[in-house]
């Protein structure tokens, strides 16, 4: 586990599953496990953990009555607003330490690693091969 989620209940995966549940809303497991490009296998295991910790609740789905939507609860979302105020706190005692020309090198290498990569963002129960 991840030092930063110490004591949370949480490991990185429900982390990122809660993140993005804030971020967009219910979604059912094979959409969250497209966005994170994680296998769908993946995500259902986190979403159950995520369930039994109280941190989402499943809704019906309108769009296909076998495989409910996950939304956060209240617990859900004040358990990300948390950490996420903590990472960002986090983060801007490292910026402070930082030149504005040091994140403009690291924004530009970011940038060109995601543009490099984009090629291969597939369905991950499909994986391309990266060469």
């Amino acid at each position: 586990m991840s030092v930063h989620l110490d004591g949370t209940g949480l490991s990185l995966g429900g982390r990122a599953v809660l993140e993005l549940l804030a971020e967009t809303g219910p979604l059912s497991v094979a959409a969250a496990a497209r966005q994170l490009f994680l296998a769908r296998q993946q995500v259902q295991l986190v979403m159950d953990t995520l369930d039994q910790q109280g941190h989402v609740q499943k809704r019906p789905n309108p769009a296909h009555r076998r495989s409910p939507l996950f939304a956060l609860t209240d617990q859900g979302r004040a358990a990300y607003a948390s950490l996420h105020a903590r990472e960002l706190n986090r983060l801007g005692d490292i910026a402070a330490q930082l030149e504005d020309a040091d994140l403009s090198a690291a924004l530009r290498v970011m940038t060109a690693l995601v543009d490099g990569f984009g090629a291969y963002e597939d369905d991950p129960d499909a994986p391309q091969p990266l060469a």
